[in-house]
């Protein structure tokens, strides 16, 4: 049961959720400013689509139409999947693999058991090879087009040996005070020994990302990369099996609890991208 707040309190919340407002948004309006104005070598990436996946592959091939229909260059897009040992659609998955239309883009296909969504999606990270980290859900479809193309426009803005995250939007109010789906860079992934923490049941997997972004501030935002999720908390017709095994045992009040507990390391981790 929450805590109630006095009328005090209250205010204050307030007032501090709207100087954080305030602050971020001026803070990567100037950042992405100066960012345009420097003179940088546009480089072309090569981009791992980090995906592990349960029983999902109608979601798949939505999200897999998507990709490929805003696409600039697929031939340089790697798909790493990640199956359990006794996922039952796996044979749905390498049907829709072979599709035609899908011919040019790169598959990896990992089967392993593992624990949790962050671990899953930290293995994918270390059995690839490329510079670009995209983490993504079943649940999502590519909105922009071009979507490639912008993720190399904005890297080819930073130093690549510094950690780095950019953020996609995803159709959040605030789209600089959280992304659903950013985007990582080899660095970040080599400072840290992963992507998101594997300390949680199953959420926080992107919070995790977002506040270390914040306090280390290696990060800016993208309103030219484009997320749309089909979210089975607020479309009842995207609850499945996949979705009612994650939101079981009350993993979200565990996951709240850790997260609260876990400021000290947050703190530790983003100092760990400065340095």
């Amino acid at each position: 049961m929450k805590e109630k707040r006095t009328i005090v309190q209250s205010i204050l919340k307030d007032v501090s959720k709207g100087f954080k407002r305030l602050y971020w948004y001026n803070y990567l309006l100037i950042k992405k400013s100066i960012l345009s104005i420097k003179k940088n070598k546009y480089k072309k990436y090569n981009i791992s689509i980090l995906y592990p996946t349960r029983e999902r592959s109608i979601k798949f091939n939505r999200m897999l139409s998507s990709l490929i229909e805003n696409c600039n260059s697929p031939e340089r897009i790697n798909i790493l999947l990640l199956f359990d040992t006794d996922e039952p659609e796996l044979d749905k998955y390498k049907e829709i693999i072979k599709n035609e239309k899908y011919k040019n883009l790169n598959f990896k296909i990992f089967i392993k058991d593992l624990k949790n969504h962050a671990i899953r999606n930290n293995y994918l990270a270390k059995c690839s090879n490329d510079e670009i980290l995209f983490p993504v859900n079943d649940d999502i479809i590519f909105k922009s087009k071009n979507w490639d193309k912008h993720i190399d426009t904005e890297f080819s803005k930073i130093d690549m040996d510094h950690a780095y995250c950019l953020w996609t939007d995803t159709g959040k109010k605030y789209s600089y005070l959280h992304s659903d789906f950013p985007i990582l860079n080899r660095a970040w992934f080599d400072k840290l020994g992963y992507i998101s923490t594997e300390i949680f049941n199953h959420w926080y997997f992107d919070t995790w990302i977002c506040e270390l972004s914040f306090r280390s501030k290696r990060f800016h935002t993208c309103s030219d990369i484009q997320i749309y999720q089909y979210s089975a908390h607020s479309i009842k017709s995207e609850i499945d099996a996949t979705h009612l095994r994650n939101t079981k045992n009350d993993n979200a009040i565990k996951d709240k609890i850790i997260w609260k507990d876990s400021l000290d390391t947050r703190i530790d981790d983003s100092k760990k991208l400065i340095n």
